[in-house]
Order: C-alpha cells, then sequence, then structure tokens
C-alpha cells in the first residue's frame, strides 16, 4: 500500500490542523458552560442543601438571628444565607478563553463565605468532587468535539 501527498495535500491538513488548535485556543465557550453549571450547582444544591461543597452543613443560624428573622418574617423563614435571598440570586460567572469565575459582587458575599468576627464561615462557592469529575467529563467531551469535527 503506497500514500502520496503532494504540496497541496499537506497544505491543507496543515490549514485543517491549525482550524482545530485555534478552536482548542479560545475555549471561552466551554469555559461558559462551566460557568453555568457551577452556578446553577451553587444556586440549586449549595443553598437548597445549605451545606458546602465538601458536603459539611453550614453552621446553624444563631439565636440573635432567629430572633431577628422572626421579628422580620413573621413566618419564621429560617433558611440560612436566604433571609431575602439577595445572596443566592446574585451568584454569577465571567468566563474568557481559559478561565472561568464564579462568585458574587455583593459587599457581605466573602464575609459569609470565609467568616469574620462572629459570624461562621458557611462556604457556597466551589465544586464538589462529583462536580470536579463532570466538568472534566464536560472538557473531555468539548476537546473530542472540536478534534474530530463538529463544534
Amino acid at each position: 500500500m503506497n500514500i502520496h501527498f503532494n504540496a497541496e495535500s499537506i497544505s491543507k491538513i496543515q490549514k485543517h490542523l491549525k482550524a482545530k488548535i485555534h478552536k482548542l485556543e479560545d475555549m471561552t465557550q466551554f469555559w461558559q458552560n462551566v460557568g453555568i453549571y457551577v452556578q446553577k450547582q451553587t444556586i440549586n444544591e449549595r443553598f437548597e442543601k445549605e451545606q458546602a461543597p465538601d458536603g459539611s452543613k453550614w453552621k446553624p443560624l444563631s439565636p440573635a438571628r432567629v430572633k431577628q428573622r422572626l421579628k422580620k418574617h413573621k413566618s419564621g423563614k429560617m433558611k440560612i444565607l436566604q433571609d431575602v435571598g439577595e445572596l443566592r440570586r446574585s451568584i454569577t460567572y465571567e468566563a474568557g478563553k481559559n478561565y472561568v469565575r464564579v462568585g458574587s459582587n455583593l459587599k457581605y458575599a466573602a464575609t459569609h463565605q470565609f467568616g469574620r468576627g462572629n459570624i461562621p464561615a458557611r462556604p457556597y462557592l466551589g465544586v464538589t468532587q462529583i462536580e470536579k469529575a463532570h466538568i472534566l467529563s464536560m472538557c473531555r467531551a468539548y476537546i473530542k468535539r472540536h478534534i474530530t469535527g463538529g463544534g
């Protein structure tokens, strides 16, 4: 079996490969998908389950905070970090060609993530091991799609 390539064939192959590589140099689309996924997981998992990405439960509200909430909300709404839902609604993402950032621009967001003074840390940002595995699977699929065609 003989395979023959001429300069034109090689040039076409090189052009095709360069186009594939270019698509992988700017992975904004992939990182946007990761941002959407992590944003949804944060909103739907962390805030619903009231737990950190490592699975640990958030510290309960202090008795003083419970008393404040009872005065404010006659119904006794006691979801942690969800007095009026502003923090939960503020979770957003920013994606670029080689990164994604997920977070909140609220002034008090970092206080709740890391704790400060008498406010305990209640981490809501981050990814679980299962989410990391899913993101890796998303990455493999993205690369495969852009290497083998489509995309």
